[in-house]
């Protein structure tokens, strides 16, 4: 039933969206920050009412971890589509998602994400991803933060995969902190039960930030691999503190 629903809401956003796009495209030529501004508000208030009807409860931890005053760059391990639904309800300033081109297909979504600024990448085109890499430094320096998988595609195993080095540029060559990311959970409300939504716990946590230029010579050197290393001790912790759980409460 809940997946039924989801769908419904779907069409009845993209319908709803489309005098929304309209105007949209006319405020983006006078003030795009004003326009991706608004764009985030229409989208939290989806995702949200997205995140209702599907059953989830959120945990989230460390989001005061998040500086405010700058852009950042969030590296997240990625497990499931509903990672994407939940960041966009916790983060705190204007952000821009790098995305597999394939997203583009989807009706309304692809729109919005326009509006958000996000980047399309296509992981057969080298090229194409360098110059994503590029526009995401730009935005970067222009205020926007920007959230990246870097392992390239979902992975609801217990060892992340290994983090691509060339999306670390954005922080490096912007100048901007970055923020890891750690989900746990979120394959159990989609992935596991295709095509139907379950109800279920999902855990968001955000470390403390990685500064590139206070890291050692060799840590920046392999930046994308000492990331993927503060994201994977997050994890096991996570997961090492959600078994002491369950044997507390087996005992009782």
């Amino acid at each position: 039933m809940r997946s039924i629903i989801l769908v419904l809401i779907y069409l009845i956003v993209c319908i709803l969206s489309i005098p929304f796009h309209l105007v949209l495209l006319l405020v983006r030529l006078i003030n795009q920050r004003a326009a991706a501004a608004f764009s985030q508000k229409i989208v939290w208030l989806a995702f949200r009412l997205c995140m209702a009807v599907s059953g989830c409860k959120r945990e989230i931890v460390g989001r005061e971890k998040i500086p405010t005053d700058t852009a950042v760059m969030y590296a997240a391990n990625h497990r499931s589509f509903y990672d994407i639904i939940l960041m966009y309800t916790v983060v705190p300033t204007q952000t821009a998602f790098i995305a597999k081109i394939e997203l583009k297909k989807f009706v309304c979504i692809a729109q919005w994400m326009y509006f958000l600024n996000c980047q399309f990448m296509d992981r057969g085109d080298i090229k194409q991803n360098l110059n994503v890499i590029l526009k995401s430094v730009d935005l970067a320096k222009n205020g926007y933060s920007i959230y990246i998988c870097p392992e390239g595609t979902r992975n609801a195993t217990d060892e992340l995969l290994e983090f691509h080095e060339g999306s670390m540029k954005i922080a490096t060559k912007a100048k901007v902190p970055i923020v890891p990311v750690c989900f746990t959970g979120t394959e159990e409300i989609l992935e596991k039960h295709l095509p139907w939504v379950h109800r279920g716990k999902i855990r968001v946590e955000f470390g403390d930030p990685i500064y590139p230029d206070k890291l050692e010579k060799d840590e920046l050197k392999h930046i994308g691999a000492y990331t993927r290393g503060v994201i994977q001790e997050m994890y096991d912790k996570q997961v090492r503190d959600k078994q002491v759980k369950v044997k507390a409460r087996d005992k009782q």
